[in-house]
């Protein structure tokens, strides 16, 4: 898979706009920063200091969720789970926040314009293919896309209205089975594939979600015999720029002597071909 090109990153003080909670424990900030929103693609994230003190020393990497370059100003939608997100969460509007990026390398979004795109979207893996979908959109047109967004129940579902207003199809999976799809969204992904069977050439797929989802998604497109499928991984960062070598992952490498090397997700990924990925 051909990679998109790593961006020149820079550090910046970027002033927080709003922030607003559009689920139970799921908040979207909305931040100003003209570099940053001005060069970042689909796929990519950035580094966000959370505290003005030393405490917590590392940075915390997000996905950004959207770009509006015109305004200079990009969105990162994130779960409040630990105390790094928590601390991120309680800065008021109109703080300045240190932000490091974009980082990473992105999603490759292919050069044929009669693809069919389908993007699989895992609980808050929702947040850089919605900024993937504006991308595809812009590229390629909305009509040429499916979303399946899958969750654990309803409320867990992120970005469903905003994918429908971008005009693509979209379909929902629920764990529980109380909205949508009865079932994981790997599940719906068999049953969409299973509709397209003879055309797999002609589908490129995107996923980002929990590490275990996105495995089944590999290992689905694989015995489907769908080519191009692209998963952004989540390994947990710590510099966010290749130097801790802390987030690497086994990729296949057929020229070395044991088949397979250590990539920096952080730098190397986080998008991936997920045929290259050895799963564990």
């Amino acid at each position: 898979m051909p990679k998109i090109p790593y961006s020149m990153k820079g550090i910046y003080d970027c002033e927080l706009i709003e922030q607003s909670e559009v689920s139970e424990g799921v908040w979207l900030a909305r931040l100003m920063g003209p570099q940053i929103a001005r060069s970042v693609t689909a796929g990519q994230f950035v580094n966000v200091q959370v505290s003005k003190c030393t405490d917590p020393l590392l940075r915390r990497p997000f996905s950004v969720h959207a770009a509006y370059p015109d305004e200079g100003a990009f969105s990162l939608l994130y779960v409040v789970i630990g105390r790094g997100t928590r601390l991120f969460q309680r800065i008021c509007a109109g703080e300045k926040i240190s932000v490091v990026g974009p980082l990473g390398t992105g999603f490759d979004l292919g050069d044929q314009p009669h693809t069919e795109h389908i993007v699989v979207a895992g609980g808050c893996g929702a947040a850089p293919l919605h900024f993937l979908c504006d991308a595809l959109c812009e590229k390629w047109g909305c009509e040429h896309i499916t979303v399946l967004a899958g969750g654990r129940s309803k409320e867990a579902v992120l970005c469903e209205d905003e994918f429908r207003s971008h005009g693509v199809d979209i379909e929902v999976a629920t764990d529980d089975a109380s909205y949508g799809y009865g079932g994981f969204v790997t599940g719906l992904l068999s049953e969409v594939i299973g509709q397209r069977k003879g055309n797999e050439s002609n589908i490129r797929i995107y996923s980002c979600g929990p590490h275990a989802m996105m495995r089944e998604v590999a290992r689905i497109c694989h015995e489907s015999k769908v080519a191009n499928c692209q998963v952004s991984l989540e390994n947990n960062m710590a510099c966010g720029i290749g130097v801790c070598t802390g987030c690497v992952q086994k990729i296949k490498a057929p020229h070395t002597q044991q088949g397979w090397e250590y990539k920096r997700v952080c730098k190397d990924g986080p998008v991936f071909n997920a045929e290259d990925v050895i799963w564990e």
